[in-house]
């Protein structure tokens, strides 16, 4: 079964890929849905995503211009997120020209990669200083070790996508990689946030490696895929029954950034709170 020809690759299912080739097969091929909790207990997996939602919401509203006071009155009996929110006020004013919720993309081989970012902050606009911080809100438990971090798809796609298709922040002319910084800032790591500087070099390796990625993905046949040799993964995948990897799902506390809301895939950020 080949993938759909409209199909669109995210950060989200090119790690999904790289996680386990039989998880991308499953979820975006074949389009299983199976019913495992991704991370016990189930409720409070679910809360915990809610959560990470309504703070991406709150975020865009404030961003676009909505009074502090007003949002956080959206979550009054929640105070992990107004813990959360009191963080994020105290963030510097961004200065210059600032993008939330803006989606990019860009053909690779017979497709295309998409992105949908936090926060683009455009600083010095029509000066030979211009730059461009993609900003990503990070609800995760855990902070990951940087090396994680870097080599996550999210830290290469993002910044790959402003240098291929980010021209419009620049008056149509082309975003160097060493113009781009990209920064997570974690809800509950409010004063240590991950700083990744963007580079030529890095930019050619991404494009390298993301090509050739695409090109592999597009050559899976209708045999199953392989399984992860990571087994531990298995333990936050929704399919780990399917594939005999287990029934137990993996304790949520131990989730980084595996567990945030899917926004690249249309996370529904305007989900009643009140639904959990």
């Amino acid at each position: 079964m080949p993938i759909p020809d409209n199909f669109q690759f995210s950060q989200s299912s090119l790690q999904d890929y790289v996680d386990c080739a039989r998880r991308f097969q499953l979820r975006y091929i074949q389009g299983r849905s199976w019913p495992a909790p991704e991370s016990a207990p189930a409720m409070e997996n679910e809360i915990f995503m809610q959560r990470g939602a309504k703070f991406h919401q709150m975020a865009h509203q404030y961003l676009l211009g909505i009074p502090g006071e007003k949002i956080v009155r959206q979550v009054a009996d929640d105070e992990v997120i107004q813990r959360w929110w009191r963080e994020f006020e105290k963030l510097p004013k961004f200065e210059g020209q600032i993008y939330p919720e803006i989606s990019l993309s860009t053909p690779v081989g017979d497709f295309r990669i998409m992105a949908k970012y936090d926060l683009v902050h455009i600083q010095n606009e029509n000066s030979e200083s211009f730059s461009v911080t993609i900003y990503d809100w990070k609800t995760s438990l855990k902070r990951p070790e940087h090396k994680s971090m870097i080599n996550r798809l999210q830290s290469k796609v993002y910044p790959y996508l402003m240098v291929k298709a980010g021209a419009q922040f620049n008056q149509d002319n082309a975003i160097s990689p060493d113009q781009i910084d990209m920064i997570y800032w974690f809800t509950d790591y409010p004063d240590d946030p991950a700083h990744f500087p963007y580079s030529q070099e890095q930019f050619e390796s991404d494009e390298a490696y993301l090509g050739e990625l695409t090109a592999e993905i597009q050559e899976m046949g209708d045999e199953d895929a392989p399984l992860t040799d990571e087994e531990w993964r298995c333990r936050y995948c929704k399919f780990r029954s399917l594939c005999n990897r287990g029934v137990e799902a993996g304790p949520l506390n131990e989730i980084d950034l595996e567990g945030e809301p899917d926004t690249d895939l249309g996370f529904d950020l305007d989900l009643d709170f009140e639904q959990v």
